[in-house]
């Protein structure tokens, strides 16, 4: 694959700037023209065969000029603070997102490399008790020292015990950010996100300068699990977002574990109901989360064969 220029990146995402059209859409439409360029050269003959292509949207597609030279500015501006934009069309977009939800943007800043190796996500509450952050940070630790990238989303609580858990092993992680890379998210976490940035990878949906959007969070959930083949889920309430996350993980035909009963971990009403859910695997110790994935990694080989 060969990558879009800035220019051609620019023009992609002022496709969201028209009436009705999402990232999704954005695609199909370079889909249908066959190439980014040639969305702007299309007639309206062609695209009028996508329902939410009226003469009105197809108008304000020949007037984007401004929106188009704006977010080029934007794209260069980050990549003088250091941060890579990759989309759907770029070689450094991961395969794992192109069969999810596909986002236009993934910001990224750190060793890229990661995007390429085995993950193993985690999530969980908060406000996590002692004994949950415990098991986190000895599961997660364990699985860096396996050779897996930990995968998390910079918060307090399950996500902070696994990125550093990962760290201290010397191994890699990922934040999956809800903000943009110059106003990490939370704030209290600042010092977290540079060495992440320095020793693993920070990941966005979001300009460098962009605070979390409304819905940015369910976004970000998304793209947690998508990366990686499995997400373990330390702790939960039955209302919060980690049930988000495992709605999300299950829907992706994603490995769910859950720590089981006997460790303890609160809160865990939402533990609770995806312990008594076929979508998940119960699990006690590292050995158990290695047994599960190493069957499921037979198996995909046996399928590819």
């Amino acid at each position: 694959m060969s990558d879009l220029t800035v220019e051609q990146q620019a023009k992609l995402l002022a496709l969201t700037d028209l009436k009705g059209i999402g990232d999704k859409r954005a695609q199909k439409l370079v889909s249908v023209a066959r190439g980014v360029d040639s969305v702007y050269e299309t007639p309206f003959s062609t695209l009028s065969d996508l329902h939410y292509v009226s003469e009105q949207t197809f108008a304000q597609l020949q007037d984007l000029d401004s929106e188009i030279s704006q977010y080029e500015s934007q794209i260069r501006q980050a990549a003088e603070d250091g941060v890579s934009l990759a989309t759907p069309y770029d070689s450094l977009y991961p395969e794992q997102l192109q069969t999810q939800h596909a986002p236009l943007k993934l910001f990224t800043k750190g060793d890229e490399s990661l995007l390429t190796s085995s993950m193993v996500s985690f999530a969980g509450s908060r406000d996590a008790n002692d004994s949950a952050i415990e098991w986190t940070s000895r599961i997660a630790g364990g699985l860096a020292d396996e050779g897996y990238t930990i995968v998390s989303g910079g918060a307090f609580g399950i996500d902070a015990a696994a990125h550093r858990a990962a760290l201290d092993k010397r191994g890699p992680t990922i934040i999956v950010s809800p903000s943009g890379h110059n106003v990490p998210y939370p704030k209290a976490h600042e010092e977290l996100f540079k060495r992440v940035i320095n020793e693993g990878l920070v990941v966005s949906h979001r300009f460098p300068n962009q605070d979390p959007a409304r819905g940015g969070f369910l976004y970000r959930n998304r793209t947690n699990s998508a990366l990686s083949e499995a997400i373990i889920i330390a702790a939960a309430s039955d209302d919060g977002g980690s049930m988000s996350q495992f709605e999300t993980a299950v829907k992706q035909g994603k490995t769910v574990f859950v720590p089981d009963e006997s460790v303890g971990s609160l809160p865990d009403s939402g533990l609770a109901e995806m312990r008594a859910s076929d979508d998940t695997v119960v699990v006690e110790s590292l050995g158990d989360v290695l047994d599960e994935i190493n069957v499921n990694d037979g198996q995909s080989s046996l399928n590819d064969w």
